[in-house]
């Protein structure tokens, strides 16, 4: 716990689900930097347009709470042109229901009634109500089920849409699943 703490450099509150996302983004962000980043792998947000996405960067961080550790899996899709976020995809595990949840993060300007939508793999997609926004965007919390983590971890990729307050497509992106399986077996 202390190692996690050192490593961390601070502790944030796990109630915190901004927080949580802001962290893996944090983390990808940096992972990226230090690695040289291959052409194409950020996403230019153009509207009703699939998008590619970045690397397979799926990182573990944790954060000390209350003296137990609070872990996630996650990754970040940057836009090549700003650096600016265009989304975050975490998936943690509360240590009090043992039941995995998948938390998105996009930026403010979306059409919330529409929410987001998630396919995994060949699936049908589901649209997920936001839970809310804040000055750093708008977040999902959505109890995903054994099955669609089996799923991900075989490698089915996940596809995420929302629409601009125009009711318009605002973006497509496909986050590939490419190491969320080694990410994922230290956050359970």
């Amino acid at each position: 716990m202390r190692l996690a703490t050192k490593l961390c450099g601070r502790k944030l509150i796990a109630g915190s689900i901004l927080g949580l996302l802001m962290t893996t983004a944090g983390l990808a962000q940096t992972a990226q930097q230090k690695q040289p980043v291959p052409q194409g792998t950020a996403v230019q947000p153009q509207p009703g347009q699939k998008q590619a996405a970045p690397p397979p960067i799926w990182v573990v961080s944790c954060d000390d709470n209350r003296g137990k550790l609070d872990c996630r899996a996650g990754q970040a899709v940057f836009i090549k042109t700003t650096g600016q976020r265009l989304l975050s995809v975490a998936v943690r595990v509360p240590a009090d229901t043992k039941k995995p949840i998948l938390m998105l993060q996009v930026p403010l300007g979306v059409y919330l009634p529409a929410g987001a939508s998630l396919q995994i793999g060949k699936d049908e997609a589901k649209t997920l109500p936001f839970k809310g926004c804040d000055r750093g965007g708008c977040v999902v919390e959505y109890a995903i089920t054994e099955a669609e983590i089996a799923a991900m971890t075989k490698g089915s990729d996940l596809t995420i849409s929302v629409q601009n307050q125009n009711q318009k497509p605002a973006f497509t992106v496909t986050v590939p699943v490419t190491g969320f399986a080694a990410a994922y077996a230290k956050v359970k």
